[in-house]
């Protein structure tokens, strides 16, 4: 009966690996004693049941639990001396069992115990040669945070602190399917013994139990976050911010308004920018996604590790997690893992153009606080967002925010927007809190919802804004499949770690100088994290082995060689792979995910198949290709270095000197500059030379001296231009923005909107004339990132929104020079 119960209710509760290596190893090394906060019936018979369960040693002695409860256990002391008890639980194999406070009526956070364990421990750790390992642990498996102040609920039920009798049993059966179990960090009671040689037993008794409960306090926030504050309270509080107050009072004075008015107008805007989270909200909105994400999803693969890993450090620091951001389901994903785990859920900072109803009011309760796409011109509405920000970081609420700030329409990852960074900073450096802890977060999807209004967006249509209508096209998403859903976590960026390691004391103070420098270096480093956990999905390698491919049609072997090269770029790179890409074949004829994305594409009509000498051919739709270039450019920064270095040695010749190709690859890192995400703290000439190296081992290359030549093998060259051919659509899109100089040159292109309109005019002649050959190279946003690039390079320049031909553009011979570098790179045969 007891296995039935224990499958039934306890086998689902979320136990990391990680947690049982890590209890493994201490009851390895020494005797473990699991420490617990309240008493709680359910905790004992868990984790009686998980050491069990797992082979670990049993818990046979316990300390502050009712002794009715622990009489069914008959190897389990709970009476008598201390020393006894742990002694017993140490010869038999055994492991102990504390709780430092005790339930109790009308003190909702429960009562210290007069039993105290701890002398007697000390003293066991003096004398035993082995360890005395005291592990704080945390059952969890209520889903509300503790309130600020107790309710009349918590006083005579019990708080989730220190839930009472029926608290706990109403609470588990409600949530044990989502219950975790974890701990914090232990404590060597034998080396903290060693550390204090002067202080007594008694001494170093309060000592460790003063430090147990700050870790495990740790750990509850790292779970709950802080105490839940109303939402006008936490909008009273902002508005007691000196730094709001006097910026409020600057304007007041620049403006002539009584200060009482703008204090109102900073009133509205927090009103308009505060989440109001609600847990019961939370508990109805969970399985309504679930079902959605059941019915429209074939599953979704989240990277315990990574998480176990990065929440396990929210001990320590507030986190702020940064995810990439492709699709609107980007909201919901995160909160819905965190919360179907059993933490608290962040605060998600959202477009406020996601603040319609009635999805707006949801959004709120479910945690979004939104903000303006622009604060130009606004100084109380500037003030008072930072100040909400400042306020966050001060109560150590976690936070959610996309480093992108809109949606990638292309699937790449796109340069970090700096101002969610900035404010975040800035609260760090003025004492809001001692650190920040950055996690970046990888959400990838096999098929994203939108991407049919992506392919219209980057024709050049213009983008819809989310309202009522948009909403009411829910059912035909419902009606499709769209694969599957990977997040994955990269290592947690201690903000006072990362400062330390940029030569900056946390302690002092620094220039606007230096912290623009560390502001733009932390978004790069977390857009690298990014890109550094992305996930390889099936799609992906399908949509980028067709794309590269420029003559019409390619066999399934030849596709299958080029997925598998990507592959083992990704293996060799050490770039996560879908789960269901291990030991699958490449061949898309073959049973696989590599087939069922194949299907997808066709089914989709973005591919069409013919069969010919018994080998089928695969055509990608030319109208098509804008949108399955979606899912290339998910891989892009994974291949970029290669393909760049790929390109410079075609343009070079086979044999070239090396320094030539390096300049040439210098040439297209540059053009490529906000295109892609490099290595952070590499330089290029080292990310030149390592990239030179992997292609050698590839069997491309051959490295010989000061020289680069091609290696003699048959499918060395084929090889060398599939990955150059990774590139060129953005060769040709930046290509394209070179040839409408000329246009601004004749006062035809007056402004950035006109010069992409004809752009992508100039695209479609070129294309339908067959100068060009990629369609998705007529990309809207390439297109911007082209003319940001013509700027920096002063080939064009811009006053009162208006362009010019900047300095190096001036002469129509250098006009003319950069399209030629340019186009020497798409001249291949």
């Amino acid at each position: 009966m007891g296995r039935a119960l224990g499958a039934r209710y306890l086998d689902g509760v979320h136990f990391a690996p990680e947690t049982e290596d890590e209890l493994r190893s201490l009851h390895a090394r020494g005797f473990v004693v699991h420490v617990m906060r309240t008493t709680a019936w359910v905790n004992f018979l868990y984790l009686a049941w998980a050491m069990v369960r797992r082979s670990l040693p049993p818990v046979r002695a316990v300390v502050n639990l009712r002794p009715w409860f622990t009489r069914p256990w008959r190897q389990t002391k709970h009476r008598g001396d201390y020393a006894e008890r742990f002694e017993y639980a140490r010869k038999n194999g055994g492991s102990g069992l504390i709780f430092l406070r005790r339930t109790a009526l009308l003190h909702p956070s429960g009562k210290e115990t007069r039993e105290d364990p701890f002398p007697a421990l000390v003293a066991m750790a003096r004398q035993s040669d082995r360890p005395v390992y005291l592990v704080p642990e945390l059952f969890v498996w209520e889903k509300r945070p503790a309130r600020l102040k107790p309710n009349w609920v918590d006083i005579v039920f019990g708080s989730p602190e220190a839930p009472g009798f029926l608290h706990s049993m109403l609470a588990f059966f409600r949530n044990y399917k989502r219950a975790q179990f974890r701990i914090g960090e232990p404590v060597d009671l034998r080396r903290f013994v060693e550390q204090n040689p002067r202080d007594s037993d008694e001494v170093l008794a309060r000592k460790v139990r003063g430090a147990l409960h700050v870790h495990l306090a740790r750990e509850t926030r790292a779970v709950f976050g802080p105490p839940v504050k109303p939402a006008t309270r936490v909008i009273d509080e902002t508005l007691r911010d000196r730094q709001l107050r006097k910026a409020l009072d600057e304007v007041a004075a620049e403006t002539g308004r009584k200060p009482e008015s703008v204090l109102r107008e900073a009133r509205r805007n927090l009103e308009a920018i505060a989440a109001r989270p609600s847990p019961t909200t939370l508990a109805f909105i969970s399985p309504v996604l679930e079902w959605v994400f059941n019915r429209i999803y074939d599953g979704m693969h989240v990277d315990e590790a990574g998480l176990h890993r990065a929440l396990k450090e929210a001990g320590r620091a507030p986190i702020v997690l940064c995810p990439s951001h492709k699709s609107h389901v980007d909201y919901l994903v995160m909160s819905w893992v965190l919360w179907n785990r059993g933490f608290s859920v962040p605060l998600v900072a959202a477009g406020a153009n996601l603040s319609f109803w009635p999805l707006g009011p949801l959004f709120r309760r479910c945690g979004a606080f939104f903000l303006r796409r622009s604060f130009k011109g606004d100084k109380v509405y500037a003030a008072s967002f930072k100040a909400y920000v400042r306020k966050l970081v001060h109560d150590g609420i976690h936070q959610e925010f996309f480093p992108e700030g809109g949606r990638s329409r292309t699937g790449k990852l796109l340069t970090p927007k700096l101002g969610m960074f900035t404010w975040q900073v800035e609260s760090v450096l003025e004492g809001a809190r001692n650190d920040l802890l950055f996690v970046p977060v990888s959400i990838d999807y096999e098929k994203v919802v939108e991407s049919g209004s992506y392919s219209k967006e980057l024709a050049g249509g213009e983008k819809k804004p989310e309202d009522l209508k948009a909403l009411l096209s829910t059912p035909k998403v419902l009606a499709a499949r769209y694969g599957r859903i990977h997040l994955s976590f990269d290592e947690p960026i201690s903000l006072q770690q990362f400062m330390k390691a940029r030569g900056l004391n946390p302690e002092e103070p620094v220039t606007d100088e230096q912290k623009k420098s560390l502001v733009r270096a932390l978004g790069n480093r977390v857009m690298y994290g990014i890109s550094k956990v992305s996930t390889v999905t099936p799609h992906a390698l399908v949509s980028t082995a067709l794309l590269a491919h420029r003559r019409r049609g390619i066999g399934q072997r030849e596709l299958a060689d080029r997925i598998g090269i990507l592959r083992r770029i990704a293996l060799e790179d050490g770039a996560p792979l879908s789960v269901e890409l291990r030991n699958a074949p490449s061949n898309p004829e073959s049973l696989g995910p590599i087939q069922e994305a194949m299907r997808t594409f066709i089914g989709d009509e973005m591919v069409r198949t013919q069969e010919a000498r018994g080998e089928v051919i695969y055509q990608v739709e030319d109208s098509r290709r804008p949108e399955m270039s979606f899912y290339k450019n998910t891989l892009m920064n994974l291949v970029a270095a290669r393909s760049l270095v790929a390109n410079a040695m075609l343009a070079s010749g086979t044999p070239a000197p090396y320094d030539t190709v390096k300049a040439r690859a210098l040439f297209l890192s540059r053009l490529f500059k906000v295109e892609f995400i490099y290595r952070v703290g590499t330089t290029f000439d080292s990310i030149f030379a390592d990239t030179v190296e992997r292609l050698v081992r590839m069997g491309i290359l051959m490295h010989q001296g000061d020289t680069l030549t091609l290696a003699p093998e048959a499918h060395a060259r084929p090889d060398l231009e599939f990955l150059a051919d990774l590139l060129r659509d953005y060769l040709e899109t930046y290509l394209l923005a070179a040839l409408t100089l000329q246009d601004v040159a004749t006062g035809v292109a007056e402004d950035r909107k006109s010069f992409i309109k004809l752009a992508l005019e100039t695209g479609r002649a070129e294309y339908h004339a067959g100068r060009i050959t990629a369609a998705e190279s007529l990309a809207k946003v390439t297109l911007e990132n082209a003319v940001a690039y013509l700027q920096d390079q002063k080939f064009l320049a811009e006053k009162d929104k208006k362009l010019e031909l900047g300095p190096a553009a001036q002469d129509a011979a250098a006009r003319q020079q950069l399209v030629e570098d340019i186009r020497e790179y798409l001249k291949r045969a």
